[in-house]
């Protein structure tokens, strides 16, 4: 009786060990499969990628530029019409794009299947600067875009009597100017709309800085201190002068607390 259960549970055991290795060998073989599977999808989509012309690129768009041309923005880019979509260097091309220095963002992105689009955030001159017989055109930031010979006709406000070691493309006039405030008075200006009707700007004289308006205007406006209030001022001055049709030949910021305004020549 022993003997016969024994036996029994050794059938039972084998039986046992069996199936085990059978739901073993059911698993190892759902693996491979899935396995097969994965490279069979890879390898297809290399080829739908890689080896198709589904994604070669057909056309690139460009947007936000205005200063450079579309063709400036492309071969800067480094995206080519024909290329695999897939293959551009996005980031390369990005960091390419900002080397310039009127773009002040860019972002390269891909359109599927076969577009790619570049846009761009452009910096715009707000002033020019005179630089031996040069001139340097300026942002609202201070970088330099542009440097160009001094033919005379220059339509953007002259900044006048800033000690430049030297200029540079896409470095800032800040780095060189150890003035104080400068930065904030061509900024609040410009925000004012107080810029544009700026002629010259004369910085020779730190305890006085002269601004010449397109007017004809002079204004003495001090050192370049409380820079946000005594633009704030020039402004409300200024829309008084046009309100009022007052003829003011200088608006002078230099004899005290308040500013004077000087009608006649003197």
């Amino acid at each position: 009786m022993l003997l016969l259960r024994q036996r029994t549970s050794n059938r039972w055991d084998l039986y046992g060990k069996e199936k085990t290795i059978k739901k073993k060998k059911k698993k190892k073989k759902k693996r491979l499969s899935k396995l097969l599977l994965f490279i069979v999808i890879i390898i297809l989509s290399y080829i739908l990628v890689f080896k198709t012309d589904i994604f070669i690129v057909e056309g690139i768009i460009v947007e936000g530029n205005n200063k450079l041309s579309y063709e400036e923005v492309v071969k800067a880019s480094t995206c080519n019409i024909g290329e695999n979509i897939f293959k551009i260097d996005i980031k390369k091309g990005e960091e390419s794009l900002n080397q310039i220095p009127y773009v002040k963002k860019s972002k390269i992105k891909r359109k599927l299947p076969d577009k790619i689009i570049i846009e761009i955030e452009e910096r715009k001159e707000v002033a020019a600067i005179q630089y031996l017989n040069l001139v340097a055109y300026i942002d609202i930031e201070g970088y330099i875009l542009t440097i160009e010979e001094n033919t005379g006709n220059i339509l953007l406000p002259e900044i006048k009597g800033l000690d430049l070691e030297s200029v540079e493309e896409g470095s800032s006039i800040y780095q060189e100017v150890s003035m104080e405030d400068m930065e904030e008075f061509i900024l609040y200006s410009e925000n004012l709309d107080i810029l544009e009707l700026m002629k010259e700007v004369d910085v020779s004289n730190k305890d006085n800085i002269i601004i010449y308006l397109k007017d004809g205007k002079l204004v003495a406006f001090g050192p370049l201190n409380n820079v946000k209030y005594k633009l704030s001022f020039l402004n409300g001055i200024l829309d008084d002068i046009e309100k009022k049709g007052l003829e003011v030949k200088k608006i002078l910021f230099d004899k005290g607390e308040n500013p004077v305004i000087v009608t006649d020549n003197r």
